[in-house]
């Protein structure tokens, strides 16, 4: 996609390619961004961090001219080719005739072009033999432009590209709109990484791609020569593809040099000499009061003493000139400590769950568990068993078949062969990743406070897991994709179970969100079953794995 109104940057900058200043943006429920500037250089590899409704997506859109900023300058180079790749949209038009890999080809239709030009001028060069030097001359030239443009290359490119983000052959022939959403979605990133383009802006790259399809998206960042600012909740991702990171957090924005895991200590330390100068000048506006009370007693002492003198005017006289000297020193103290104060550095409500005791039951077990769709395995023979305490996570490419599994765990699916066992005591708690388990006529509140909880705990989990001030009373039918997915885990976290099944918890959770999720699982006394691609959050999280591959 190419912006359509450009700005020319000043003469004095000419290596920018887009460049944000003082831009500010507000909704009708919320100020997004205040007197934010953002500046973008060729060979940028830049993170875009930050709360979900942070102003990520806002960004984005007010670069490629689709969203208009309060206030500010927005400045592109002459000329210059931005890509987008938007959050959960395919970006691919309607065409019932349309292929996966037609559509894939689309970035290269001049080459394609210039390829029939090649066979139509070599059927008239075969046609009129030899005695044709013009028909061969523009041959020759199309031939050299072919080459020169990569024109024997970007077959295979496509078809690398394709496989690379869990594509494979078998779909290249498949109509588009037979695709699944998160196949579409693939594809359209496919089509922008083999589009030309000075920058890229890709907002959640890495929505439904398995852990080879990010390596391989990593290992293929690493060789573009295009600028690009990536908006992900991946922190191996963004680890892999950052020189710097540009944090938004309450309106503002600053960049930090490095990638994710740099920003964060960088972050931290900040915080820590946050803390540091806010407690000292605590102490200090402290020592100041106290000094300026010292000179209102004194000053107080004087009047008294003045009231009481009997010396015709010269004791009087003395003690309104150290009342008055009193009263100017104080109301310099109390300046002077108004002065050194500090503000209190932003703090988070700290959450804190009580959970009941589990410890040491066997909530499930499978023997030689064999999991698929009509008589078709996905699977291998499966053995295990969770207790409290255990965190087993499901790894695998997709199509390996760990949704499935968890749904023969759940009862839905029958299973092909062996036997899997919920204990009676098993209390269930389960996240699917297409969060259909709330019911539409509830508000966000109501469904999480069926869990019993007080208010106030349900409010501040809520909360803490992202969910706005203005969603909690929302319906659930109008929630989107994220709000529900928040709301459902705010819940199964509140809820009175022992046993949680989780499939893709954290697709939709900013990585804020995600650690307050992996700070209340780490004290939930039950067992986890869970799927993830998040490399981070299975570290953090997993006691054990279960590896699934395709049969």
């Amino acid at each position: 996609m190419q912006y359509v109104l450009c700005f020319p940057l000043s003469a004095k900058d000419p290596y920018v390619l887009a460049q944000l200043r003082n831009v500010s943006l507000s909704f009708p429920d919320k100020k997004v961004l205040e007197h934010v500037s953002l500046t973008v250089y060729p060979g940028d590899r830049i993170s875009l961090v930050g709360e979900n409704g942070a102003g990520k997506t806002s960004h984005f859109r007010i670069l490629i001219g689709k969203l208009k900023p309060d206030s500010g300058e927005v400045s592109l180079a002459r000329g210059v080719r931005i890509g987008y790749l938007e959050q959960d949209f395919a970006g691919v038009a309607e065409d019932p005739k349309r292929t996966t890999m037609d559509a894939a080809l689309e970035p290269f239709g001049r080459l394609i072009e210039l390829q029939r030009d090649i066979e139509r001028l070599s059927l008239e060069l075969g046609e009129a033999g030899e005695d044709t030097p013009e028909v061969l001359a523009e041959l020759g030239e199309a031939q050299h432009r072919f080459e020169v443009s990569g024109g024997y290359e970007f077959r295979a490119r496509t078809e690398s590209t394709l496989a690379g983000l869990g594509l494979p052959g078998p779909l290249w022939g498949r109509r588009v709109a037979e695709l699944s959403a998160g196949q579409r979605v693939r594809l359209a990133l496919a089509r922008l990484l083999l589009g030309d383009h000075d920058l890229v802006l890709f907002d959640e790259p890495t929505n439904h791609l398995d852990v080879p399809a990010r390596e391989w998206l990593e290992n293929h960042l690493a060789t573009m020569n295009a600028a690009y600012v990536v908006a992900s909740h991946d922190r191996r991702f963004l680890d892999a593809v950052s020189s710097k990171v540009a944090h938004l957090d309450r309106g503002g924005l600053a960049v930090y040099l490095g990638d994710y895991t740099a920003f964060r200590q960088q972050l931290e330390r900040a915080e820590e000499e946050g803390w540091r100068k806010y407690e000292k000048s605590q102490k200090q506006a402290k020592k100041l009061q106290r000094q300026a009370q010292d000179y209102q007693r004194w000053s107080d002492a004087s009047e008294k003493k003045k009231r009481g003198a009997a010396d015709k005017g010269f004791v009087s006289h003395k003690a309104a000139k150290l009342m008055k000297r009193s009263s100017s020193a104080r109301r310099r103290m109390e300046e002077a400590a108004e002065n050194a104060r500090t503000e209190k550095p932003f703090e988070k409500s700290a959450v804190k769950i009580e959970f009941g005791s589990a410890k040491g039951r066997s909530l499930l077990r499978a023997e030689d568990l064999v999991v698929g769709y009509s008589e078709e395995p996905l699977t291998g023979e499966i053995s295990l068993e969770i207790s409290a305490g255990d965190r087993v996570a499901v790894l695998g490419p997709n199509g390996s078949g760990k949704t499935a599994f968890l749904l023969t765990v759940l009862g839905e699916v029958p299973p092909l062969g062996g036997e899997v066992r919920l204990a009676r005591s098993a209390k269930v708690g389960y996240f699917d990743q297409d969060n259909r388990s709330v019911p539409p006529d509830d508000t966000a509140l109501e469904v999480v406070l069926r869990t019993g909880r007080d208010e106030a705990l349900v409010r501040t989990v809520m909360g803490r897991m992202g969910v706005r001030r203005e969603t909690v009373n929302k319906k659930a039918v109008r929630l989107s994709s994220g709000e529900r997915a928040k709301v459902i885990l705010a819940a199964i976290i509140l809820g009175d179970n022992n046993l949680l099944v989780l499939d893709e918890p954290t697709n939709h959770l900013d990585i804020e969100s995600q650690d307050v999720l992996l700070e209340a699982l780490a004290d939930f006394p039950g067992g986890i079953l869970f799927v993830s691609h998040d490399r981070y959050f299975v570290e953090q999280l997993a006691t054990e794995t279960l590896t699934l591959g395709l049969t």
